[in-house]
């Protein structure tokens, strides 16, 4: 903030204590959020032998991998106790390296996947606007993408996560194109007689939501739209503040938002309004807004840290319901169904649709920590308390 003379807003680190909780990272000059979202991590999951890591030792590839690439490397034990998960941890300022990186990895491992994962944990309305494009995308990039069907919902979590699977290329695409359908929104207070209105049509024309709040002389302009739209939202907000159309501060947008952009021109209005119809009828949505969201990679996975090794007696449960890989690139139908009767013998089978509409199978389930139980809807803490016991003793 203090070499771009910008106020930086993040959730709940500098929140004024009258402020209510948000999900939005405000930056107060737009060229600069961009430089704020370079720094996002960036996190992939690959499955490995851990023999072979064992081999070689945690502590050398860790060293090895930090000072060559500058990346994270986080170890998670499978429950078979033969494969390992490895979590790769960069940032999109550094994307080829973590690229190299990830190779590399492959290589030491003598791993023939080309699978990676990818988990983003991310907002309501970002959800929302991308829930009618997965199909598109999935067929522009090829990578398997698990999103959970926020339509049905009848209380709205705090967060969401959506998956990505394929190979290194198509996974980054099709994350490249999520954030694309991130909603962004511009705001700018002025004296209400130095706008013209004749600026709404344009808006429009351009799938741009404009919303005008008057208060006493002033009038706040709120303008909304997909991040990829971030060229015709500057240009509006340059239009309402009667400012010249200087290029050099217009920002630059990564090439390969071109297909999302194509996948769902003039989409954002009509969704925008379809979502304020859903909250209206929806007695937990009612607090809910649009904001300008930024994806948070998590820094770890939703894996138990536990690194012990395989007990030699496993439990009733392992045995009954053994998980597929996490490799998966789709949700796995017949996991699916075991999960099912899984929650049937514990008594809560009335969770499965739950399950189902946010395509959680049971390989899925054994990574599900506390709060991802309450974002996908399981809100009551005794149903919690006996999945995380379920979850902890299919780990073992």
């Amino acid at each position: 903030m203090k070499e771009t003379g910008t106020r930086i807003h993040f959730p709940d680190r500098n929140r004024i204590a009258s402020e209510l909780k948000s999900n939005s990272v405000i930056v107060s000059i737009l060229p600069y959020k961009f430089l704020v979202q370079a720094d996002i991590p960036v996190e992939f999951i690959v499955d490995c032998s851990f023999e072979r890591i064992n081999a070689i030792g945690q502590s050398s590839l860790l060293q090895y991998f930090s000072t060559t690439f500058d990346v994270l490397l986080r170890f998670f034990p499978k429950i078979d106790g033969v494969n390992c998960q490895v979590n790769i941890r960069g940032h999109q300022n550094g994307i080829k390296e973590l690229k190299d990186s990830v190779i590399y990895f492959r290589q030491l491992m003598h791993s023939n996947l080309d699978t990676v994962v990818m988990k983003i944990e991310t907002s309501f309305d970002h959800v929302w606007l991308i829930r009618d494009h997965i199909d598109k995308i999935v067929a522009a990039t090829g990578a398997g993408i698990r999103c959970p069907d926020v339509s049905v919902l009848k209380e709205l979590p705090k967060k969401y996560c959506v998956w990505i699977r394929g190979s290194f290329d198509q996974v980054h695409l099709a994350s490249s194109m999520l954030h694309g359908l991130l909603p962004m929104q511009l705001m700018v207070q002025v004296p209400s007689d130095r706008v013209s209105r004749s600026f709404l049509v344009e808006a429009k024309d351009v799938d741009v939501l404009a919303r005008l709040e008057r208060s006493m002389d002033t009038l706040t302009i709120r303008l909304t739209s997909y991040e990829w739209n971030a060229r015709n939202l500057f240009d509006l907000l340059r239009c309402c503040l009667d400012q010249p159309n200087i290029q050099t501060i217009m920002p630059n947008l990564p090439s390969n938002w071109l297909g999302i952009a194509d996948i769902t021109r003039n989409t954002f209005i009509s969704s925008s309004q379809k979502l304020s119809n859903f909250l209206s009828s929806n007695e937990s949505g009612s607090a809910q807004q649009f904001s300008a969201m930024v994806i948070d990679i998590p820094q770890s996975s939703s894996l138990s840290d536990q690194t012990s090794s395989t007990r030699s007696c496993s439990s009733p449960l392992t045995d009954i319901y053994k998980p597929t890989s996490l490799a998966a690139s789709r949700f796995d139908h017949d996991s699916s169904r075991h999960l099912s009767q899984l929650l049937e013998t514990v008594g809560l089978f009335h969770y499965s649709d739950l399950f189902k509409q946010n395509e959680v199978d049971l390989a899925m389930f054994t990574t599900l920590k506390d709060e991802d139980l309450i974002s996908i809807g399981i809100v009551s803490f005794g149903a919690r308390k006996i999945l995380l016991n379920v979850i902890q003793e299919l780990r073992r």
